[in-house]
């Protein structure tokens, strides 16, 4: 079948062609210089800021007046009123832990080297780097993360006993080295605060202060030949052939280390294939040349179906690398990112970006990866209690559109040091459905594992908070329940006075979610035997939510009533959250057919030009059963929104392309939707034959399906077989 690889014959120029390994914790890029390697570093926990409150004490007080101009169709002032008394400060920003250089000192800086290969080898999570020197002698380094051991594993050789390596940590964070026996220990400290790049940049945008987040590690050498001296601030090879450095940050590696290199690779290599080993897909034989060149040759108009297959196992292999049990879920960029200013702080999205990085772990395999997701959830609704009480005066856990390491949960907007937001912040801030998208992966899990206990112990008390959240959210107008403010995530219309707003009630997306959410609570309530206090409430409810409504061209409205849109080709397609990821639409095919004209409308004014959108749009024509279509922007992602390492571009880099591409090729192979299996419902005629194993379906069972010109055959049997 051919090696699952990224592979290239020369070094990485730009941090969009490293080569990323991680252990879901723990990260690295690595350049594949010559005569110095850059290993680019990242610990998840890494943050600017300290705990302290973010909630806005005179956000309830100004709730009632918002409702009553919006009511009153004076949607803008309504908005201005948000932006001057409503919102909370900025989240902080993700940090990069800074750069280990590999200097290889008996190497020339021009050197002129022959048999160059830069590896990731997908199907053992091992990165590799190799070539000869002028004088013929070969080195090679080999990268891992391994997750049994906390650390980052790096051996270099050399075939001769010519290697004079010098090797040194950089960092913005404060770092401070010292040299023992065999370890060069390290330590820094983070921002206090840091403002995103989009409201501040530079000097301006920090700072330092004494209360920010201090951490440690170390890169201690396993084994060497020749000799060795670690100084304060580096460790220095002489007339070596092997070197092996097991570098660990934040978390300590996890005991003694007295295994062998070949011993830890091959138990990282075990850990790794018991995720990674559950789905194969063929779409033809790997091709034995860089993957720059497919990817270039893809733009061109060639042909090569097992390039997507490639791209669709890239997507697993980012998730276990960056989303492992005992760690935080995988961020804007996974756990990879290279600016201590990093692009929208590289946190986590939460009316998007952080619900499409989760989207292929329970069909493909990786629910396991889930564990960091669920925890996180799961501390934003305790915290967004307190934000639901003094934002809103509800019950239940609100959260909006944004979250970082510490957990706030308050819509943001205002810049450090200042007492009101910017222009244009509500578009983004004011979205307090957040929580109620972020909790609905709670009851997929169970109804793809059948995990009683998960749904008593998690998905129902969770779940319930949002419920509760949402039951006080709703007020009554004219006969109907309704949101209000409501926004539909970033976008906006124009108001009939020529001026742009984000500011409604009752878009569609927020009444999507409470039918979803109110939904599931009921059904985890009947599994359970739960007589719930709450059922009679959401019942009422429910009857008077204001009914979905269509337009003048028999499309799902997005708002209240049929706006202008400010920008017809928006990136966002919220309003069709109900056709998918939700299941609430399916089988109505009025409301699909809604959402298709919506789809259409989005895309013949431009919409899908950013990744992480193209990602959904997959999807969507997955779902509508049109594989041509759903072919059609899988090959717009890679041609026109992949980097040369398959990463997603937003631009710039953003993970959660990557993670709906991949959950995209598993919508067009199977679909196990409110108990209908659709085998191949969106197969596009240029993959012509293939297979899959391993792909998982509803109540813990899995499919393996085969095709080709004579048509299908599938077998499905349980996971624990």
């Amino acid at each position: 079948m051919g090696t699952l690889k990224l592979y290239y014959e020369f070094p990485a120029k730009v941090w969009e062609e490293t080569l990323p390994v991680g252990n879901g914790s723990l990260g690295g890029m690595i350049f594949g210089g010559i005569q110095e390697e850059i290993i680019g570093l990242n610990e998840e926990s890494l943050w600017s800021g300290y705990p302290r409150k973010k909630d806005n004490p005179g956000a309830y007080e100004n709730l009632e007046e918002v409702r009553r101009l919006i009511f009153e169709e004076r949607c803008k002032e309504a908005e201005r009123l948000i932006q001057k008394t409503m919102l909370g400060e900025y989240n902080e920003s993700y940090m990069p832990l800074g750069n280990l250089h590999i200097i290889y000192e008996n190497l020339k800086k021009e050197e002129k080297v022959t048999q160059y290969s830069r590896i990731l080898n997908l199907e053992d999570a091992v990165a590799n780097v190799a070539f000869l020197d002028e004088n013929q002698v070969s080195y090679t380094r080999e990268v891992f993360c391994s997750y049994p051991l906390s650390g980052m594993v790096i051996r270099l050789t050399a075939s001769q006993p010519v290697m004079d390596l010098t090797i040194y940590l950089e960092s913005e964070l404060s770092l401070v080295c010292h040299g023992e026996k065999e370890r060069l220990k390290f330590s820094g400290r983070c921002p206090e605060h840091m403002d995103p790049s989009y409201i501040r940049k530079g000097k301006d945008a920090v700072i330092w202060g004494y209360r920010g987040m201090r951490f440690q590690g170390e890169i201690k050498i396993l084994s060497c030949d020749g000799e060795v001296q670690v100084n304060k601030e580096s460790i220095c090879l002489k007339r070596g052939t092997e070197l092996v450095l097991l570098l660990s940050a934040v978390k300590p590696y996890k005991r003694n280390v007295s295994l062998t290199f070949e011993e830890l690779k091959k138990e990282h290599e075990n850990d790794y294939h018991m995720l990674f080993g559950q789905v194969e897909l063929y779409l033809g034989e790997q091709k034995e040349i860089p993957t720059n060149l497919r990817l270039q040759a893809l733009r061109k108009g060639m042909e090569d179906p097992a390039l997507y297959a490639l791209y669709f196992q890239y997507g697993r292999y980012l998730m276990i690398a960056s989303s492992r049990k005992g760690g935080l879920p995988a961020n804007l960029q996974g756990i990879w990112s290279w600016q201590i200013q990093a692009p929208w702080s590289s946190n986590w999205t939460t009316n998007i970006n952080t619900q499409m990085n989760y989207w292929p772990a329970l069909s493909c395999g990786l629910e396991a990866c889930m564990e960091p997701y669920f925890s996180m959830v799961e501390r934003l609704a305790e915290n967004g209690k307190e934000t639901a009480r003094i934002h809103y005066g509800c019950r239940g856990f609100v959260h909006h559109h944004n979250a970082d390491f510490w957990g706030y949960t308050n819509p943001v907007g205002i810049a450090y040091g200042e007492e009101e937001g910017r222009d244009g912040c509500v578009t983004w801030s004011m979205w307090p459905m957040g929580g109620a998208w972020l909790v609905q992966e709670f009851f997929r899990y169970y109804e793809y594992t059948g995990d009683e206990e998960f749904l008593r112990n998690h998905a129902y008390p969770v779940t319930r908070e949002a419920a509760l959240f949402l039951l006080d959210w709703l007020v009554e107008k004219d006969g109907y329940y309704v949101t209000c403010p409501s926004t539909s995530p970033e976008n906006k219309y124009v108001t009939k006075d020529g001026e742009t707003c984000c500011v409604t009630q009752a878009s569609a997306m927020d009444l999507e979610l409470i039918r979803e959410v109110f939904g599931h609570l009921k059904e985890i309530c009947r599994i359970l035997s739960i007589q719930d206090e709450i059922l009679p409430e959401i019942d009422e409810k429910l009857e008077k939510l204001l009914p979905f409504r269509t337009g003048s061209y028999g499309q799902l409205l997005e708002w209240y009533r049929e706006y202008q849109e400010a920008e017809p080709g928006h990136r966002h397609i919220s309003h069709l959250y109900g056709l998918f990821p939700s299941e609430l639409f399916e089988g109505d095919e009025k409301m699909t057919e809604a959402c298709r004209i919506s789809l259409m409308h989005r895309l013949e004014n431009g919409g899908g030009y950013t990744g992480w959108s193209c990602a959904w749009i997959i999807n969507m024509f997955a779902i509508l059963k049109d594989g041509e279509a759903a072919y059609q922007y899988l090959n717009t992602l890679l041609t026109r929104s992949t980097y040369p390492n398959l990463w997603d571009a937003h631009e710039p880099f953003q993970i959660d392309g990557n993670f709906g591409g991949t959950a995209g090729i598993a919508n067009m192979l199977v679909q196990d939707r409110k108990g209908k299996l659709s085998i191949l419902p969106a197969l596009p005629k240029e993959w012509k034959t293939g297979y899959v194993k391993g792909l998982r379906i509803k109540n813990g069972k899995c499919i393996d399906i085969t095709w080709d010109e004579n048509g299908e055959r599938h077998q499905i049997y349980s996971v624990s077989e």
